[in-house]
């Protein structure tokens, strides 16, 4: 458990990170991050990628079904990632963001 709770806050420390250096005056008054739930249930994240770095990153769909109550996908559409997954998969949704950006939530937005 206490391996579980290490995780999730790495991830979302990360997502803060992340959101604060898009974060330039402007981006943050038109873009944002949005997280949901699922009737299912579940979870649903979508990130902005407009005006940032990777704004034109393509990225087809992903899925990993491991059960019906174990699973996630993930895709960037229209230059948001989107991504939703099973209750108990949210840290993935997040580790999934990372891992196809590369890393890159520590650069600073270019604004």
């Amino acid at each position: 458990m206490n391996n579980d709770v290490n995780r999730t806050g790495q991830a979302v420390l990360r997502l803060q990170q992340w959101y604060e250096n898009q974060c330039d005056g402007d981006w943050e008054h038109s873009f944002g991050i949005t997280i949901d739930t699922l009737d299912n249930p579940g979870w649903i994240l979508s990130i902005d990628l407009a005006e940032t770095e990777w704004e034109e990153v393509a990225l087809p769909l992903v899925r990993i079904v491991r059960s019906d109550s174990d699973w996630f996908q993930y895709e960037i559409v229209e230059k948001k990632f989107r991504a939703c997954g099973g209750i108990g998969n949210f840290v993935e949704l997040l580790e999934a963001f990372f891992r196809e950006l590369g890393g890159s939530e520590e650069r600073q937005h270019a604004g």
